[in-house]
């Protein structure tokens, strides 16, 4: 057989880009994906070695690295001491955010929030809000997701000058990051995202 037949199409699981790997390479942490560069099989960890999860303290605003098996036993932040919240790393998500619960749930996130602006009128909308919500289930942990519906929370639509929907924000430790009109594939809002994570 020759290498194209042998060849499989690979997804990165990083940004979710499709990869064709030879045979010989199926595998291999060397192989890296043309887009991200991201390993394309990651080393699994070794035997009894832990997940790491990453979140901001909602006192110090610092970033905190703890490992899975400490999640439920009182983390506190290496900084300030202070406990961390970290039930809601996997709270369910996407998250409606509205104009009375914008501050806890966006700019007091413990995690990166990508908000995705919308309208029940606005077809593009509900066209794109399956990607939104696939992004947000395999994204739990790392990102937090929210929706805002610009018509039912005019505060927040005027306050951010919302003119036109989709619309999507970047937010971390409570500074708006980056503005994106329009909408983005899965893969692109990984990429997005990453730089935050």
């Amino acid at each position: 057989m020759n290498q194209t037949t042998d060849a499989q199409i690979v997804h990165c699981p990083h940004c979710g880009a499709a990869n064709r790997v030879p045979a010989e390479r199926r595998g291999s942490p060397a192989a890296k994906c043309g887009k991200c560069k991201s390993p394309l099989f990651p080393e699994k960890p070794a035997a009894g070695a832990a997940t790491t999860y990453k979140m901001r303290c909602g006192q110090c605003g610092a970033r905190n690295r703890m490992p899975a098996d400490r999640l439920g036993s009182g983390a506190k932040c290496g900084k300030c001491g202070s406990p961390l919240k970290t039930d809601e790393l996997f709270a369910p998500q996407p998250v409606m955010v509205t104009d009375a619960n914008f501050e806890p749930q966006v700019l007091k996130s413990p995690l990166p929030v990508l908000l995705f602006a919308w309208a029940p009128w606005c077809s593009t909308c509900v066209a794109v809000t399956p990607i939104i919500e696939q992004f947000a289930s395999e994204s739990k942990g790392r990102v937090r997701v929210g929706k805002l519906n610009i018509d039912a929370n005019p505060n927040l639509a005027n306050r951010f000058s919302i003119m036109s929907v989709p619309f999507l924000f970047i937010f971390d430790n409570g500074e708006l990051k980056e503005s994106l009109p329009g909408t983005l594939q899965k893969h692109e809002l990984m990429l997005k995202m990453a730089h935050y994570v």
